[in-house]
């Protein structure tokens, strides 16, 4: 994959590439059911990180679709993108770092990851399939923690 270099004050891209790719039709049952009940399946995400050697970190943003439990016959569509990045403000508060790694750089990889996806289930003959909206990382996260403070 086409190794990308951003440079931000606060922290550096090193390296970004496609993990993991999978995009199974178990059968044309599967198949047949996916195309009738596509909007059913919903778009999960799940970022993690962890570090690396030189005090650089990989940021693994995941992207899979889950069908309901009443669908048998089920498709299964999922990218991991890694991102290799570095904090260079070294006076950061936790705070601001955790929106860097859950916010702020996922949402620049966000289309890319989603284009993706919705060329694969184009080439697949799900034509008509889109995501119901666009990703935003940074609304998610303001979504989460303003939950979480509500909750405390």
């Amino acid at each position: 994959m086409e190794t990308e270099v951003k440079n931000n004050p606060k922290y550096q891209i090193i390296a970004n590439y496609i993990k993991d790719l999978s995009f199974e039709i178990p059968s044309s049952e599967a198949f047949v059911n996916a195309a009738q009940n596509l909007d059913k399946y919903e778009a999960k995400i799940d970022i993690s990180n962890k570090p690396l050697k030189n005090g650089m970190l990989e940021l693994n943003c995941k992207i899979f679709f889950e069908a309901p439990k009443e669908i048998i016959d089920k498709i299964h569509a999922e990218i991991c993108m890694a991102i290799i990045f570095k904090i260079m403000d070294t006076n950061l508060k936790s705070e601001e770092i955790k929106r860097i790694i859950l916010a702020e750089i996922p949402d620049l990889y966000g289309k890319e990851i989603t284009d993706i996806i919705t060329s694969l289930f184009h080439k697949s003959g799900f034509k008509e399939f889109k995501f119901k909206k666009n990703i935003n990382f940074a609304e998610l996260y303001e979504q989460q923690f303003s939950n979480l403070k509500q909750k405390n």
